[in-house]
């Protein structure tokens, strides 16, 4: 895969912090006053990286992508990682909305994100331009049918939860301290009638009347830091 280039200061920084060695270049404008640069600068040297110098008071960075992960990798995650924490989205297409997710889905300890082949947003540069880096740091698993994954999780005891606006069972309710697969549909249609078969608890996300229901990256983070907050208490 061809490397990639960024100058967003966020995206930047999440490299240094977490996959320095994936930084190629790092490049910084020689009038180099602002302290958001000059923390960056920083930073690089602390993980000794080499920085070039450029007129164009541009600072940027040329790094190596992540790659897609498949089946055997999520299998491999599942039986190393005890009480695995998985977001499964279904035909989720806004390519801002799923670089919103990942962001979300990284800072919630989130262990993978999955989609299905066809029919869903994959890893586009406007993906990983939102994301802010947590497309580089975050697992990102393509499977060929999601109907499938949710039978072989079931078989690994995984409690399955999917969020719908009619469910009863309110997101809060649940016991996110098992293996647990949160699948989120599309804004329009939500999740698929046939995977629904499948799905352990349907939840929802109460809100005010006035409003229908909430954009699928603003739910997103709603249930995935209610599942945060519970495995970080029960670590307590």
């Amino acid at each position: 895969m061809k490397k990639l280039e960024t100058i967003d200061q966020n995206f930047i920084k999440t490299l240094l912090d977490n996959i320095p060695q994936n930084i190629e270049e790092l490049s910084v404008p020689k009038d180099k006053n602002n302290k958001k640069t000059l923390e960056l600068i920083s930073l690089a040297e602390e993980k000794d990286l080499a920085i070039s110098f450029n007129k164009d008071k541009k600072l940027s960075a040329i790094f190596k992508p992540s790659q897609i992960k498949d089946i055997n990798f999520l299998e491999k995650l599942i039986s190393q990682k005890e009480n695995s924490l998985l977001l499964i989205l279904d035909h989720v297409m806004d390519p801002q909305n799923v670089g919103s997710i990942l962001r979300t889905a990284l800072a919630a300890n989130v262990d993978a994100v999955i989609v299905s082949k066809n029919r869903a947003c994959h890893l586009t540069e406007t993906v990983r331009k939102v994301s802010k880096g947590a497309s580089e740091i975050i697992p990102f698993v393509i499977v060929n049918n999601i109907k499938y994954l949710l039978k072989n999780l079931k078989t690994l005891n995984f409690n399955i939860l999917g969020c719908d606006g009619t469910a009863k069972k309110k997101y809060y309710e649940c016991d996110y301290n098992l293996p647990t697969a949160i699948i989120m549909g599309s804004e329009g249609k939500g999740i698929k009638p046939n995977l629904k078969k499948d799905i352990d608890e349907m939840i929802r996300i109460p809100m005010n009347d006035q409003i229908e229901s909430l954009n699928v990256s603003n739910a997103c983070s709603v249930i995935l830091f209610e599942a945060r907050k519970q495995r970080i208490k029960e670590q307590c």
